[in-house]
């Protein structure tokens, strides 16, 4: 069954011309239904109905036009659909339909909202009365006149009272809000389309959303009217050629393993032990395959068996009393159904990736609902294929395999050697770690490592068939690793490979739009895996502290924090600047084999791992998923997979090339990047920042600079095959910078302005600005609309609540402080969503709010304090600051703010402005308060001021006797000696001060000398002193004492 229905605010329906086109527009669309708002008629419409739709058959219910103001006009087929009026209020009007076909009824109901907040109030009353017409499918669509977040009108800074009501009003009635596809907006206004915003809309019950596994909603050209027609389409997707893919729930079945082990030592074959673990593999596979068709293996017949038999049993019980052997029967067939409900849960966990949410809790509806949401987004039913949108599958399957065929084939017919000044040479030692013989504890821990759920590759296994079974397969498989360590090659269906398109954005129409990810065969993984683990071990040795990506130690946070100090440091200058942001077009896709050769020679790395990578990254062959359906069979040269455990870190050596470049750049002053700090001896420059391929370079305002950035970008292209993409490149000036556009033109990128975004988050912003948080508070709310809380237990609320829905402010809230207006608003998503349970029932909050904040060892439900949480988060920075490891981003924090002792920075006392760290260092007092300090070799701890003694600083212990010592700000390291304490004071001291200074030297004589070992804090609520958000947390939270507020 399929349904088409379109909305479009026509802006009056008086004029014949107009109605003209859009009786073509209603021939050419052929929906189903049409809601027309702002008819702007009244009394009798007949004879334009008959104008509009040349159809015998049509049918139409209006709601009149007061004057000519407002006016909704709904039509429909009436050789398809028997339709009445259910309702006709104000400002909205409800009519349902009933197929003549097939038996399928639902309620529409047509908005035409006042431009006005007090009356739209009327609208929200009006339609949720409506919501009683039907119980079942519903459809809201129309013009509401109003937005739902700051994104969805152009220029928009803040989130306004208006837009939560909107938002509350979807969430109240259950209402799905499905993505709009083709367009961000659908009203302009002016020739130059200034103001624009997205004020019509099509809104689903969840009846109507799980009535169609395929649902989507559109726009369509703009004509006669400065609104834009939408069109929603729903149906079922084309039946897809499947491919095998291991069941995880078939691991929980009675005797699988030992049927699993019954089916491989039958299998036998002669050859090497890579082709042996693929023989075995492939004819495993069709043994699964055909049991799966079979009973024990096939939950579909299991479930008709099980009811079947079910009814005759209570066919016999209506007529007898069932025996002895009947109720044991019964008892044990119903048991049998529980199984089968909890596998169902299993496999669509599987299908839904969702990994935050265990199975076992009834949430089987919710992991259904979100495996066809995942499959809506990411089918391909329309492509533009030279420039025209085609439709046609057999069309589709081509140009999308011709597309990503040329797209992984060299085209340059020369390349020149990339012969830049290499960087950090691996070491002879590291050279015999990476390439040592694999050991089976090694082997099985990579296989540990892989994710269970993940969607398999062309082998159709998961990574949790290998885990439950290595006691069965796992000889194989370490034979078949151990062979490649030695032989340098493996089987090479192993290196087949699915490519995934993930669309880029909602309605991905271009072929561009898609984001390939590829799903690698599960023997493959195990290997790549392994060597990635041992390369990880040296990736601090040959990466530059300039890239923050993949390596220990260091955090996207880091590149976000010192991208942001950049920018504030330059600003308050006033000296002119340039930011440029790159964007490298297909990066992973397009990196030329060769010049990554090169460079891994270069780096010192060792002949076999050369020879490993080579093997690995140029066998592969690639099939494309599209729709499901496996689609054909190429090779590549060039380009790395991303899925491969190996890409990322390949890659970011890679881009060493590029950071290279740079560096020399700078060091021969054709480059100058900005200036951390203007103090006399702060020499501090950053030219910049990479995480993985994405790349922010700090610059002068100056042609040359440009002109030599332009030259370093051709000569990497040339030799990487890395290309800037410079329609998406943007420069952006610090200070008021002259003669913008002819730097533009210089360099080739596009001109932008600050605040801008950096690894999703801001860059350029006021820290304090609630604008910031727009998006993270429309991420929320989108979320709770998609997962529906009647598919969810309240155990399963509460777990989505404190993994998912915490987690996606804790990335913002990890360097920015959150304004108490974005806490109340989260708050009141987060209470609603777990007490709103089943749509049709009444919402009651069962327990105060410290209740759910509360810790859990307390009584609460461990729902998160955001502020608390923040506080933490940002502690987390003021802790690695003080702790010994090296990293960029501390130099550039200690050069910026001086250090006010070993352990933190000055207090900051200027403007926040872009700066982030004013805000984290107003938290060192609460930090410190809580922790202790573990003497080492003493020269970071504070004699006065640190608490190195049990008892508590000496400052505060002594305060008469710290006021006359003339060493107040030494070291502990610098008034101690073997020969004892080395201290000098101001004058002698009195008679009546000696005791005092007696007891002071007594409390001393518990030092012992420190050692070797560098000075460091410990966290005093953690047996080994280390601070952890989590332990913060619990000591913070002011809920953490016993609550008493449940009934």
């Amino acid at each position: 069954m399929t349904v088409k229905i379109i909305t479009w605010n026509v802006r009056g329906l008086n004029q014949a011309n107009k109605r003209c086109v859009i009786k073509n527009l209603i021939h050419e669309w052929k929906a189903d239904v049409y809601c027309f708002q702002e008819t702007k008629i009244e009394g009798d419409i007949s004879n334009i109905v008959k104008d509009l739709w040349a159809n015998r058959g049509v049918k139409f219910c209006q709601l009149e036009a007061s004057g000519t103001r407002g006016g909704i006009l709904i039509l429909w087929d009436g050789k398809v659909w028997e339709g009445a009026i259910s309702s006709v209020g104000a400002y909205s009007i409800s009519c349902q339909f009933t197929g003549k076909n097939q038996e399928f009824t639902w309620l529409l109901t047509g908005v035409y909202a006042p431009n006005n907040r007090e009356e739209r109030e009327e609208v929200w009353w009006e339609v949720g009365s409506a919501r009683g017409l039907v119980n079942g499918p519903w459809v809201v669509c129309g013009d509401f006149n109003t937005v739902r977040y700051p994104s969805e009108k152009k220029n928009c800074g803040r989130i306004s009272k208006a837009m939560n009501d909107f938002s509350e009003f979807i969430m109240d009635l259950n209402l799905l809000d499905p993505q709009l596809a083709g367009g961000k907006y659908t009203w302009r206004k002016g020739d130059r389309h200034d103001v624009a915003a997205r004020l019509d809309r099509f809104l689903v019950s969840n009846e109507w959303d799980e009535g169609f596994k395929n649902i989507k909603q559109s726009v369509l050209p703009k004509v006669t009217s400065d609104h834009t027609p939408i069109m929603l389409q729903c149906g079922n997707w084309e039946p897809a050629k499947s491919y095998f893919k291991f069941e995880n729930w078939w691991l929980h079945t009675e005797g699988f393993l030992e049927r699993v082990k019954e089916w491989w030592t039958s299998l036998t074959c002669e050859g090497r032990p890579d082709f042996i673990l693929a023989f075995k593999l492939k004819a495993l596979k069709n043994k699964l395959r055909d049991w799966s068709k079979s009973g024990q293996g096939n939950l579909a017949l299991q479930k008709q068996s099980i009811l079947s038999q079910l009814a005759e049993l209570e066919e016999t019980q209506d007529q007898r009393i069932l025996n002895v052997e009947e109720i044991h029967s019964k008892a044990e067939l119903l048991l049998e159904f529980e199984n089968i409900a909890k596998y169902e849960e299993i496999s669509w966990r599987q299908r839904s990736r969702v990994n935050w949410l265990k199975q076992g809790d009834n949430n089987t509806k919710f992991f259904h609902r979100t495996a066809n949401a995942h499959k809506r987004y990411n089918s391909i039913d329309e492509l533009n294929v030279n420039g025209e949108a085609v439709k046609s599958p057999e069309v589709i399957k081509k140009a999308i395999v011709d597309f990503y065929r040329e797209l992984y084939t060299k085209t340059e017919t020369w390349r020149p050697s990339g012969n830049y000044r290499g960087g950090q040479i691996i070491s002879e030692e590291d050279n015999l770690m990476l390439q040592k013989e694999f050991e089976d504890q090694e082997i099985w821990e990579s296989v540990k490592l892989c994710a269970g759920d993940k969607a398999p590759g062309p082998d159709g296994y998961t990574m949790a068939f290998f885990t439950h079974c290595w006691e069965v397969i796992g000889g194989e498989v370490i034979n078949a690793v151990k062979n490649f360590h030695e032989r340098c090659v493996f089987e090479k269906s192993f290196n087949s490979t699915y490519v995934a398109l993930i669309p880029k954005r909602i309605g991905a129409k271009e072929l561009t739009d898609f984001r390939p990810i590829s799903l690698i065969g599960s023997v493959y993984k195990i290997i790549s895996k392994l060597l990635t683990e041992r390369l990880k071990k040296v990736m601090h040795k040959l990466v530059d502290t300039q890239q923050l990506a993949f390596i220990k130690g260091r955090q996207i946070m880091d590149a976000i924090l010192m991208a942001n100090e950049c920018v504030d440091s330059r600003t308050r200058s006033n000296a002119l600047g340039i930011l440029c942001k790159l964007d490298i077009q297909k990066a992973y896709d397009h990196l030329n084999w060769q010049f990554l050769w090169e460079t891994l020679d270069k780096r010192g790395f060792g002949g076999r791992w050369l020879r490993w990578m080579k093997f690995c990254i140029q066998t592969v062959k690639y099939s494309v998923l599209i729709n499901g359906s496996p689609t054909g069979f190429f090779s590549a040269q060039r380009g790395l997979r991303q899925g491969d455990p190996l890409s990322p870190f390949l890659f970011i050596i890679a881009m060493e090339g590029l950071s290279d470049m740079l560096k020399t750049a700078r060091e021969n002053l054709w480059l100058k990047g900005f200036k951390i700090s203007n103090r006399v001896g702060c020499e501090l420059e950053i030219t910049h920042l990479q995480y993985a391929d994405d790349t922010l370079i700090f610059c002068d305002a100056n042609k040359e600079q440009l002109r030599m950035l332009r030259v370093i970008f051709i000569l990497f292209e040339a030799v990487s095959g890395l290309h800037i993409n410079w329609n998406k490149s943007f420069i952006f000036p610090v200070n008021v910078v002259p003669d913008l556009s002819s730097l533009a033109r210089t360099l080739g990128g596009r001109i932008g302005d600050l605040p801008t975004t950096y690894l999703g988050m801001p860059l350029g912003a006021n820290n304090r600005s609630l604008g910031i948080w727009n998006g993270v508070i429309e991420k929320c709310e989108r979320r709770l609309v998609n997962w529906k809380s009647q598919y969810l237990s309240l155990g399963g609320r509460l777990t989505l609540i404190n993994s998912v829905l915490d987690s996606m402010p804790s990335y913002m809230m990890s360097l920015f402080p959150i304004p108490d207006g974005v806490i109340d608003r989260l708050d009141a998503l987060r209470r609603n969503f777990l007490w709103e349970g089943n749509s049709e029932t009444k919402k009651f909050h069962l327990v105060k709010w410290a209740a759910l904040i509360g810790n859990k060892q307390v009584g609460g439900l461990g729902v998160r304090n955001l502020k608390t949480q923040n506080q933490c988060l940002l502690m987390k920075w003021l802790w690695r600051l003080a702790s010994n490891e090296q990293a960029l981003w501390k130099e550039v924090i200690q050069a910026k703010y001086e250090m006010e002792d070993h352990w933190s920075t000055s207090m900051v006392t200027n403007t926040y402005g872009t700066s982030l760290w004013r805000t984290i260092r107003n938290l060192w007092p609460k930090l410190r308060g809580n922790c202790k300090i573990k003497i080492g070799n003493d020269v970071k701890v504070s004699f006065w001021e640190d608490s190195w003694l049990e008892q508590g600083p000496l400052k505060t212990l002594f305060p008469d006797v710290f006021i006359l010592n003339q060493q107040q700000r030494a070291t502990v390291a610098e008034v101690w000696s073997n020969q004892g304490w080395n201290l000098s004071f101001r004058r002698p001291f009195n008679d009546w001060e000696i005791q005092r200074v007696v007891e002071f030297y007594r409390t001393l004589e518990q030092f012992r000398g420190g050692n070797t070992v560098q000075d460091c804090l410990e966290w005093k609520d953690h047996k080994q002193g280390r601070f952890s958000v989590k332990g913060a947390y619990k000591k913070f939270n002011p809920f953490h004492t016993q609550i008493n507020g449940w009934p």
